[in-house]
């Protein structure tokens, strides 16, 4: 039985050659896309779950309150945090503290500036990244000691064993005392090299202060544990340890799960880990339902539309005594079937297209593998999908085609119905359609604002440097004496992240019992002309006054505003005992992703505490500018390399997620409308197919050739129409609460709906358009000769 089965169903699909083909290119487009998704997706989920006992591994941060202001979330910690709570609470196993840091490493004759961290002893105990040479019980005995990952052992070492070799960390020697594989792309941690956290400590004075947050604090906790209990029992730690008036006295701290991390709602300053969104994985997964849902239509679509081809075939089957289980069960297997074929194109295209795919998510996606991990989840995803999309698409024709009744079809009457369904069907798929059109073209929009914004500050032709060079003074006039550098400048953070805060600052008229926390930043004198931010009144820091330095300040709009001041230049903001006059107003700019509105901005000049450099260039040759300021970096700075990129594209950076979304977007909107135009291309033909002879003897009768074209097309225009007026209300919705995460933004213009609704209206015509001007202008004596 089953093998006669199977020979039916092959039969079938070859004899509907064209049916066949449109089905199983649909099903083949719809699954790469689920399958290309489902890798997306699981791999976002699975971040930082490969640690073992993940569970019950905890980031500690906190939330600040401050008057007036919304509460304000934190990742960092006190350095005092970790130890305390390991001593203090038997449920904590395990603490560690990570700081990361930015050193420059020095072997031979290389040397760059690398990204990494102090921690504590216990790291490979909280952890479960790979430890390949070293012990990691001794790994930080000697507090000179440093544990390097592959990538750099081979750099600095080549192939030599570089266990118990030295190297020189920010002029220091240091001892390699382990190597470990580099850390997962799924970790939220993705450090080259660890450096004892005791070590940092014994150098930097009062770095154990309560009062400062300036590192991240990770515990492990005992099986079994009462996750509410210990979470209300750490929540008023920091209120107990500092003194009243810090700003940590007004903190709460909480335990965020680490699995939580990557993918949490909440947008914490200063996090380690920036790249995920939960919002963003629902909006995929959803994409890949819909597209899947689109697919399975199709397959429905032109199932029942041909019914009446297998009609005398049911009536047949059903008069020799076959049963109507039966028959559902051979249609039902000749969909798994066409399902099992599309499935197998489509792990063929998913393997040839995830190069392009990852390469646009910014991922490092594997199929070449179904036995561990994320590709054991794909391997059942896709066998899942082979026969769940089967059934889903295949239960209604084989309900459908097994409930007529023999004596009617084998008189030839007409089978009837199906046509109120293909109509719904339809509407469902354009009504998907034209949302994804609509997101499409939203996201965009947003998009193209976020990067035509004036942020107030001009980042083009800025290079950007995480060191500065020794003898600053000497440098820059060097710099400058250049005709292609405009200007040189240095900060201790970048423009675009600042993230120093503090709620120790108080200014005239300032209310005594309000906490308010205000962001700083420490320039030098050129800061201002470099990035092109506006003075709007007083005077700028100058070098030939040093009074300025570390005794004046600079303060933006929005500080202006906050402080209360009328005449803000000329009052003074007052840091513990000291005060300092404000001499002049910069118009506000954005320090941080627009994503947040401006904060208050006190700038100040302090010479000594300066860490990164930004070289304004005029562009005219890159290449050579950037070769003169290497000759010129290596001169004051032997042996050390000049590293450096653009401040422009650590801005686009900041929204690297979104331009990620808004291509991935496109592509998957347009595969949809591609899948649904199959459907509406297959069943057009089946209609123009069906009035043949309807459409002949009109045109025998003197219809004109655009009146038979409307004929044909006129009911699926209808249904696309409908299709958008169900469209619109959705797509505002859902794009209305995804613009609500960005403090500036478009405005949803009815310009975008209608626009979509063109766009799907003028591709159905466009796809029905063939058929229906092939049915109008065919030779109507062919068809109506068997009359």
């Amino acid at each position: 039985m089953l093998k006669n089965y199977f020979k039916i169903a092959i039969r079938s699909i070859i004899k509907q050659k064209f049916h066949s083909v449109v089905n199983i290119f649909g099903l083949t487009v719809g699954l790469t896309s689920v399958m290309l998704i489902s890798l997306y997706v699981i791999d976002e989920l699975s971040f930082d779950k490969f640690h073992e006992n993940h569970e019950d591994i905890y980031r500690v941060v906190e939330n600040q309150y401050y008057t007036g202001q919304p509460v304000f979330p934190v990742a960092v910690t006190p350095a005092p945090l970790a130890p305390f709570l390991k001593e203090n609470f038997s449920q904590v196993t395990n603490s560690t503290r990570v700081a990361l840091t930015y050193d420059r490493f020095k072997s031979d004759d290389l040397s760059f500036v690398e990204e990494g961290a102090y921690v504590d002893k216990d790291f490979f105990e909280i952890f479960s990244f790979k430890l390949v040479k070293g012990d990691k019980t001794t790994l930080f005995d000697d507090i000179k000691s440093v544990v390097i990952n592959q990538d750099l052992a081979k750099k600095y070492f080549n192939t030599e064993d570089p266990i118990g070799k030295f190297l020189n960390v920010d002029n220091e020697e240091m001892l390699v005392t382990g190597v470990y594989e580099k850390m997962p792309d799924n970790s939220h941690l993705k450090l080259d090299y660890l450096l004892s956290m005791e070590y940092v400590i014994s150098v930097v004075d009062g770095y154990e202060n309560w009062s400062n947050n300036r590192l991240y604090t990770y515990i492990k906790v005992s099986e079994g544990h009462s996750f509410n209990d210990l979470n209300e029992q750490v929540k008023d730690i920091l209120k107990d340890n500092v003194d009243e008036g810090d700003g940590n006295a007004t903190a709460d701290l909480y335990l965020q799960p680490l699995a939580d991390i990557h993918l949490g709602r909440v947008n914490f300053t200063a996090d380690i880990d920036r790249k995920g969104s939960q919002d963003y994985v629902n909006i995929f997964s959803i994409v890949a339902i819909f597209i899947l849902l689109i697919a399975c239509i199709n397959f429905m679509n032109l199932s029942t539309a041909r019914s009446e081809k297998r009609a005398k075939e049911v009536g047949l089957r059903k008069t020799i005594g076959a049963t109507r289980n039966q028959l559902i069960f051979q249609f039902l297997g000749e969909s798994v079937l066409m399902s099992c074929v599309a499935v197998i194109f489509a792990v063929l295209f998913t393997d040839l297209l995830l190069p392009y795919f990852n390469q646009l998510a910014d991922k490092n996606l594997e199929i070449s593998t179904f036995t561990s991990g994320s590709s054991l989840q794909l391997g059942v995803i896709i066998s899942l999908c082979a026969l769940i999309t089967g059934i889903l698409a295949g239960s209604y024709p084989a309900l459908f085609l097994s409930s007529f009744q023999p004596v009617r079809v084998l008189k030839s009457q007409n089978t009837g119905g199906g046509k109120l369904l293909r109509k719904i069907l339809v509407v469902i798929q354009f009504s998907i359609s034209i949302v994804l059109i609509i997101g499409t073209l939203t996201i965009s929009n947003q998009l193209d604002f976020i990067l035509a914004k004036d942020l107030g500050i001009n980042k083009e032709q800025v290079i950007y440097s995480k060191a500065v060079s020794n003898n600053h003074k000497v440098f820059r006039q060097k710099l400058l004496d250049l005709p292609t550098i405009k200007m040189v400048t240095r900060s201790n953070q970048h423009p675009a992240y600042v993230l120093n805060s503090t709620s120790g600052l108080s200014w005239d008229g300032a209310n005594p019992d309000e906490t308010i926390l205000i962001h700083n930043v420490n320039v030098d004198p050129d800061y201002l002309e470099t990035l092109e931010i506006e003075l709007l009144e007083g005077r700028n820091f100058s070098y030939d006054n040093p009074g300025d330095s570390n005794q004046t300040v600079l303060i933006n709009e929005t500080a202006a505003k906050l402080m209360g001041f009328k005449e803000p230049v000329g009052s003074n903001i007052y840091a513990g005992d000291f005060k300092l006059p404000v001499i002049g107003v910069v118009k506000d700019f954005n320090f941080k992703s627009v994503h947040d509105e401006i904060e208050p901005l006190v700038i100040f000049y302090n010479p000594s505490a300066m860490y990164r450099t930004m070289i304004k260039i005029n562009g005219s040759n890159v290449k050579n500018t950037v070769a003169e300021i290497e000759n010129v970096w290596k001169e004051l700075n032997p042996g050390a390399s000049f590293d450096y990129h653009f401040l422009d594209d650590d801005y686009n950076k900041l929204y690297a997620s979104e331009q990620r979304t808004s291509k991935l977007f496109s592509y998957f909107s347009a595969l949809a409308i591609i899948i649904s135009c199959l459907g509406l291309f297959g069943l057009a033909s089946y209609v123009a197919e069906q009035r043949t002879k309807e459409i002949s003897i009109r045109k025998v009768l003197g219809a004109p050739l655009h009146k038979l074209f409307i004929l044909v097309s006129k009911d699926f225009t209808i249904l696309v129409i409908i299709a958008f007026l169900i469209s619109v209300p959705v797509g505002w919705y859902f794009m209305d609460q995804w613009l609500s995460g960005f403090a500036y933004r478009v405005n949803l213009s009815p310009m975008v709906f209608i626009l979509s609704g063109a766009m799907a209206l003028l591709i159905a015509i466009v796809t029905v358009s063939f058929q229906s001007l092939n049915a109008a202008t065919s030779n109507p004596v062919k068809s109506l000769r068997s009359e």
